[in-house]
């Protein structure tokens, strides 16, 4: 009943008015990027008639008296700019694309910077949750999320706390988020961040014109050829980071008199030796957009792009380890070979995408988007594999010092102390050995049998991929001067395929695809050893699939509809949306642990699942403003962390269901001519979510996978913004957020041995006020901009980021036996473990950065422009980016040290040189 209540108040509100037939119509736009103005304030200065753009950037005033009038149009963060009309009795005059420039005192400058940060926020964690900020950085009207996007970077801040999953990511109007974790992974783009700078941004729950949005927000990356500024642009940068090296380029044609638009664009990055040892970085990336408008109405354009990278990376590890070599940058990943350094752990990507959209506008005012893409996903990251032989990581905890120490053999401890500090091939992996001992297997056979010449070690590749077919269609409709009508449908097949391969045996003939903790446990029991029953004990070879082998499909579709109204007084959006998500297990090995739930297609999962939300402002005088959203959402489980053991067995989780998200935030805002600013409080609920982890288990020496179900997470928190223009050329901004992101429950944690020991077991884990871990909840920035003289610009930025907690493993958070008969009461139970299961926090961290620019122009058709960035001045070398507790844990003493955090840090001082030229 309430849906259809909410159907048809959303069909009364989208009834058109009586159209009137003087006026003016148009579509406020960026100078600079093309993008839409939202929420820019239109007037007829002589008249005083009043309305507000929309989400397309679009406004029409239809109830005029004809004659001359001047028509006004200010917005946030933009130029005032004013236009001559003469009006006729009877018509609607169309003015087209109204421009408007930055208030930034000269925008080439800002933004080579900004396309700077931009890469720079990707590189710092091309795989991780903290992309959503780099979603937000075409929100740079907006104090507290521009200094979010780029002075909180450095301990991987996320928005609100929430993980990237909940920021949906367009290119034309296509969500392109994956169904697997829900992310767009940015580095997809190979850091081509002219060729996607034209971006629209809608912040937290507000109307956005190209889809329905999520509690993160949500951007759409305009990529239609016609939209790029016809010329040259080139860069060269060098950086002490990830890559040393990076070239870019870029061509655009504009549009032709015969309707036809095309740009190009290439990059490449390039590092011999980045700035972690034993690290390298090799990226290539192309891009081209080509555009035929054929009449006014209609107008097809395709995009494709691909990046094809292969870049070595470190691993966390523990505090000792970077005690004992004095460098917070230690990579346990890499060792010499044949004098050269050679990394165990080496990702490659590439994801070769192809956007087709078809642009129809019947009418003036009316936009229809209808677009297709495909998309491979191809992302691989190699790792050491051993079998029956001695870990050969160099930061195993057994070659610690403080095994030995806690063991209370001194003696022990003090010789391995030595070769930490002194020998350089003790701390880094010995290729030299690995080959030895299968050079040994080859010859003599392995244990007691001479026709066992399996080999010891092997480099392996761990593949996660997936082929995307995405259908969309966007209408964007205005229905009066005062309001608008967006609605959308949108499908996305997905095909994901996870396996293993041999990258490198290393010396060894073959690898038996066996599961060796399996063969340690049952020896009268061979089908249990079986990664694959139906080709048992192979020998797998180099570029061999082995170990685990399965695809997952699943669909998902979506339709929505939003009604935006602008009125002198009030802005108001609401809005409705529902979806249908499925999807399968399709095993390609019949596993020995499971031999009747491992091979073939398993069950089918389907979730239907809705969203509704509304937002209102309140302009109390035209400067200040009152905003407020709430939003309620069911999302459908996401497949990647649906199943308990996706590599043995076709489990999901018993009672798997969507998650519901309750959200709302209340914020004030001013725009005076020198001073503007925001304040925001948010809170936010989250209910049935699901986790998974997968940690090697001590105790019962196998390799677990464990998920959470039923978690209940809230987050709450207040975000500050304001600018100040001291003078005309000299800013002066702050931003900061407290917030608390925490368990608010004691959900269930089920474990699933790999080994085929145990049956699935689930137990309560303690979680309840514990925090979401991963991301400072407190951060502070301030910042000073200058526009200096003959076109020199400075800015300093001084930021702190605190309060940031390490992620949490569940079985530090399980009740032991004896601690149930202890403590019978569920309060006293739930006391002694938080006693029991600490949460440590990652290191407070101040970061001061700052920049100087200049632009030259050489003459009326060329100009340069040279940016140098330095972060981290001080260098500061004990920022803790990231941290998380280990799967190994003492059952036996319940000791939460002995199995010590292990961290990420940040590098000291960073330094990024770009040199542009245009024309």
């Amino acid at each position: 009943m309430r849906l259809k209540l909410f159907l048809l108040l959303l069909l009364a509100a989208i009834l058109p008015s009586f159209a009137q037939s003087t006026g003016v119509a148009g579509t406020v736009v960026d100078n600079n990027t093309g993008a839409p103005v939202a929420g820019a304030n239109v007037m007829l200065d002589k008249q005083g008639i009043y309305v507000t753009t929309g989400p397309s950037g679009d406004f029409s005033i239809s109830n005029a008296q004809p004659g001359e009038d001047l028509l006004v149009i200010v917005a946030y963060g933009y130029n005032d700019l004013t236009v001559d009309i003469d009006m006729t009795k009877g018509k609607i005059i169309d003015l087209g694309d109204l421009k408007m420039l930055s208030s930034n005192l000269n925008n080439v400058f800002y933004e080579d910077q900004n396309d700077m940060f931009f890469d720079q926020a990707l590189l710092e964690d091309e795989e991780g949750s903290a992309q959503s900020i780099a979603a937000l950085t075409g929100a740079s009207d907006d104090v507290y999320y521009n200094a979010a996007s780029y002075n909180f970077q450095p301990m991987r801040f996320r928005v609100r706390g929430y993980d990237s999953k909940f920021t949906e990511t367009y290119v034309n109007g296509i969500n392109f988020n994956d169904l697997a974790r829900g992310r767009f992974n940015y580095s997809t783009l190979g850091g081509m961040s002219r060729a996607f700078r034209d971006k629209t941004t809608s912040l937290g729950l507000g109307a956005a014109n190209f889809g329905f949005g999520n509690i993160g927000g949500a951007t759409d990356i305009n990529t239609r050829a016609a939209h790029y500024a016809p010329g040259f642009n080139g860069s060269v940068a060098y950086t002490n980071s990830n890559y040393m090296l990076r070239a870019m380029a870029m061509y655009s044609t504009g549009l032709n008199k015969n309707g036809w638009a095309f740009t190009i664009s290439a990059i490449g990055r390039y590092a011999k030796e980045g700035v972690i040892e034993g690290t390298f970085y090799n990226s290539f990336g192309l891009f081209a957009s080509l555009e035929k408008v054929f009449n006014e109405k209609h107008s097809l354009n395709l995009t494709v792009w691909g990046a094809p990278t292969q870049r070595a990376t470190n691993s966390a590890t523990y505090e000792e380890a970077y005690s004992l070599t004095d460098n917070n940058l230690y990579n346990p990943n890499w060792g010499w070979q044949d004098g050269k350094k050679r990394s165990a752990k080496i990702v490659e990507t590439f994801d070769p995408t192809a956007v087709l959209n078809w642009i129809w506008k019947p009418d003036k005012g009316t936009t229809l988007n209808t677009g297709a893409a495909f998309r491979a996903v191809n992302y691989s990251t190699s790792a050491l594999n051993w079998y029956n032989a001695a870990d050969p990581r160099p930061d195993y905890y057994r070659y610690l010092p403080s095994y030995f120490r806690a063991s209370g053999n001194e003696e022990a401890a003090d010789l391995y102390t030595d070769l930490w500090e002194h020998d350089e091939n003790f701390r880094q992996i010995n290729w030299g050995n690995l080959y030895q001992a299968n050079y040994y297997n080859n010859i003599y056979g392995r244990g007691n049998n001479p026709d066992n010449h399996s080999s010891s070690y092997i480099l392996e590749n761990r593949h996660s991929n997936q082929i995307n077919f995405m259908l969309n269609s966007v209408l964007n409709h205005r229905l009066n001067d005062n309001m608008t009508l967006q609605a959308g449908i949108s499908f996305n097949y997905t095909r994901a395929h996870y396996y293993k391969t041999i990258r490198d045996l290393l010396g060894g003939e073959y690898w038996l695809d066996i599961d060796q903790y399996s063969e340690r446990d049952f020896p009268d029991n061979p089908d249990m050893l079986q990664n694959n029953l139906l080709d048992p004990s192979r020998h797998v070879g180099k570029g061999d699939t082995f170990g685990y082998d399965y695809y997952i499909n699943a669909l998902h579709g979506n339709a929505w509809i939003q009604n935006v109204i602008t009125l002198p007084q009030w802005d108001i959006n609401y809005g409705l949306k529902i979806g249908y998500t499925q999807f399968q297990r399709d095993g390609k090995m019949m596993n020995g642990r499971a031999p009747k739930n491992s091979y073939g297609k398993g069950a089918s999962h389907r979730f239907d699942t809705g969203a509704l939300k509304a937002g209102a402002t309140y302009k109390i005088d035209g400067r200040n403003f009152i905003t407020a959203h709430a939003g309620y959402e069911t999302v459908a489980p996401l497949f990647e962390y649906a199943y308990i053991s996706p590599r043995i067995k076709d489990t999901a989780i018993e009672g798997l269901k969507p998650e519901r998200i309750l959200s709302g935030d209340i914020s004030y805002a001013w725009n005076y001519r020198r001073f503007r600013g925001a304040i925001t409080g948010f809170w936010t609920e989250m209910y049935d979510q699901t986790e998974r982890t997968s940690y090697y288990d001590d105790q019962y020496s196998t390799f677990m996978n464990y998920v959470l179900k039923g978690v209940h997470t809230r987050y709450k928190g207040i975000e500050i913004g304001a600018a100040f223009k001291v003078t005309p050329s000299v800013t002066v901004s702050a931003a900061a957020t407290f917030a608390q992101y925490q368990y608010k429950n004691r959900p269930k944690g089920t474990r699933s041995y790999e080994n085929g020991m145990r049956p699935d077991t689930t137990q309560v884990v303690y979680l309840k006020n514990f925090y979401v871990g991963g991301t400072p909840q407190t951060a502070v920035n301030v910042g000073i901009d200058w526009a200096a003289p003959k076109s020199w610009f400075f800015n300093v930025n001084a930021s702190w980021m605190g309060d940031a907690y390490v992620n949490l493993s569940p079985i530090h958070h399980e009740a032991l036996p004896n601690l149930w008969e202890k403590y019978p009461s569920m309060d006293e139970l739930e006391a002694k473990m938080e006693e029991l299961a600490s949460q440590d926090k990652l290191n407070d961290a101040f970061v001061l950065n700052a920049s100087i620019g200049k632009l030259i122009y050489l003459n009326r058709k060329v100009s340069m422009n040279i940016n140098l960035n330095v972060d981290n001045i001080l260098n500061n070398k004990k920022i803790q980016t990231y941290g998380y507790q280990q799967g190994r844990f003492d059952y036996s003493n319940y000791d939460s040290t002995k199995y010590p955090n292990k961290y990420f840090y940040a590098q000291g001082i960073k330094v990024y040189l770009n040199v542009g030229i245009r024309f």
